[in-house]
């Protein structure tokens, strides 16, 4: 059976500075994504396929992806502003479309359960067993689509503010909504963020929050190309407008889709800014002194490509 990693890759960094997938934080110069490929192979993962811009496509390969094709099978599908037509959308624009329509491109070559995760984000190995999991035991389950979830204390980072999908979860560990806070960061030692009235909001450590690690099986690609049509009718001449996962989540919820949360006990790493580049070095260094990754990724012992 081919269980299938969608990774979001196409965007470049903004905040960070450049492809942060080529960032090296490990010992022998390995990046985020490494560990994240390497995790998800080891979970029982068999295909990886990675959403990309055709204006950095050889360097990806060159660079990245090229060094996981011994060890698992790869595709590549593109997202690009221009896929939408010059009629619909301002012609200026140069923004992606946003990661739900980013999962879109992966309806070509996808045709069973498949999770999704984000190029920059370091999930740890827990998250992607969640994942595998409950992918796999999708048939003996009352829901189709689920989300792993994480604690808000365990993805904060060390430097400024960033973006965090807050989530409202009910009774039955569904998925009520899922709101984008930006400026996420510690005042005083407490999670807070900036609302629209420029004035601070605390937030509980312990609200979950969504990282954007999900699990779909392919009819959910009929419901992404519905809701982006509409998306591109109300918004395409918008410079702007972004096509989320989360938003789009929001609006399937709101009419009766029902989506799980599996929470991870996993803690984030990521590269939001330079600054936390020292921090991340330091984590995945501890994690290799306990035995949890080895010095150096993709030996070929690891050549179980399935």
């Amino acid at each position: 059976m081919t269980m299938t990693l969608i990774v979001l890759a196409a965007t470049m960094g903004n905040k960070y500075g450049g492809l942060k997938q080529l960032e090296g934080i490990g010992p022998n110069g390995e990046t985020i994504l490494d560990y994240s490929i390497y995790d998800a192979v080891k979970a029982g993962f068999n295909k990886v396929v990675f959403v990309i811009s055709k204006y950095f496509e050889e360097d990806f390969k060159t660079k990245v992806s090229g060094k996981y094709e011994n060890i698992v099978d790869v595709d590549y599908v593109f997202q690009e502003v221009e896929l939408v037509s010059e009629e619909l959308r301002n012609p200026k624009r140069a923004l992606l479309w946003g990661s739900a329509h980013a999962v879109l491109m992966g309806e070509s070559v996808i045709d069973g359960p498949f999770g999704v995760i984000n190029a920059v984000n370091f999930y740890q190995r827990e998250s992607f067993e969640l994942l595998y999991r409950n992918l796999l035991e999708r048939k003996n389950t009352s829901y189709q689509y689920f989300m792993i979830s994480y604690r808000l204390s365990n993805v904060m980072p060390e430097s400024g503010g960033v973006t965090r999908g807050i989530c409202d979860i009910n009774s039955d560990g569904e998925l009520q909504s899922v709101i984008d806070r930006h400026g996420v960061e510690r005042v005083s030692g407490n999670p807070m963020f900036l609302n629209e009235y420029n004035k601070w909001v605390e937030l509980d450590e312990n609200v979950f929050v969504s990282m954007n690690m999900w699990g779909f099986t392919p009819d959910i690609f009929k419901h992404i190309r519905e809701a982006f049509d509409e998306f591109i009718k109300e918004k395409g001449m918008d410079m702007k407008a972004h096509f989320s996962i989360p938003d789009f989540i929001n609006g399937m919820i709101s009419k009766g889709l029902h989506v799980k949360t599996i929470e991870t006990p996993a803690k984030w790493m990521g590269l939001v800014s330079p600054d936390d580049r020292i921090q991340v070095i330091l984590r995945i260094n501890e994690l290799v002194r306990k035995g949890v990754y080895p010095a150096k990724l993709f030996e070929p012992n690891l050549q179980n490509k399935q």
